[in-house]
């Protein structure tokens, strides 16, 4: 299967949105309600953000995206916090807003910014009809070469209890749990996390 994997441009197209939402379904609910898939999209659109086009890994087949990955360091982290919170701002109504930035908070006691020398992975997903074929595999492996090249020491990603597939081809990639969240919030619905890591 000829995949390529590159940074994402915005004329991209596919489920990208959906692929992020997938990576922590739970949590998005949480922050977003029933506009995390649209306000993604939007996300991705302004190219800014975590989620923001300039920030996404893509696999793409057959000019369609049906992987995404987001891969960033401690020293981008303050630019892709401004540049989300932004985008809230611009997406939501003031009303919402209040809601959102309350849950943003909250989601922070464990989400922390990746540490010196971390390459950091979030929103991973492959698209359902091409899993199990090597795609997320594929995908991180070379990001893992670059990240050695770049002299990165770690890297590490959360990855839900309620995902044991991506639990386990993190496994199966060499990266170990070291921690279990739980998030504080007992009534959210959100699984506790594991943060695993491989020492490149």
């Amino acid at each position: 299967m000829a995949i390529e994997i590159r940074q994402a441009r915005p004329n991209d197209r596919g489920p990208i949105a959906e692929l992020m939402y997938s990576s922590g379904m739970d949590v998005y609910r949480y922050l977003y309600g029933d506009q995390a898939i649209d306000y993604l999209e939007y996300e991705f659109a302004s190219g800014e953000g975590f989620a923001g086009y300039r920030n996404v890994t893509v696999a793409v087949k057959d000019g369609t995206v049906v992987g995404t990955g987001c891969f960033y360091d401690g020293q981008r982290y303050p630019e892709l916090i401004k540049g989300s919170l932004d985008n809230m701002v611009a997406f939501f109504d003031t009303k919402t807003i209040e809601t959102v930035m309350t849950n943003v908070g909250h989601t922070a006691s464990v989400m922390k910014p990746p540490r010196e020398g971390e390459l950091y992975l979030s929103n991973f997903g492959v698209d359902q009809h091409y899993r199990s074929q090597g795609i997320g595999s594929q995908m991180i492996q070379q990001i893992l070469e670059q990240a050695r090249r770049d002299n990165y020491s770690v890297f590490g990603l959360d990855v839900s209890d309620a995902n044991p597939r991506g639990q386990a081809l993190y496994t199966r990639l060499g990266l170990e749990v070291i921690e279990k969240k739980t998030f504080p919030i007992e009534d959210a619905g959100i699984a506790p996390a594991y943060k695993m890591e491989l020492v490149l």
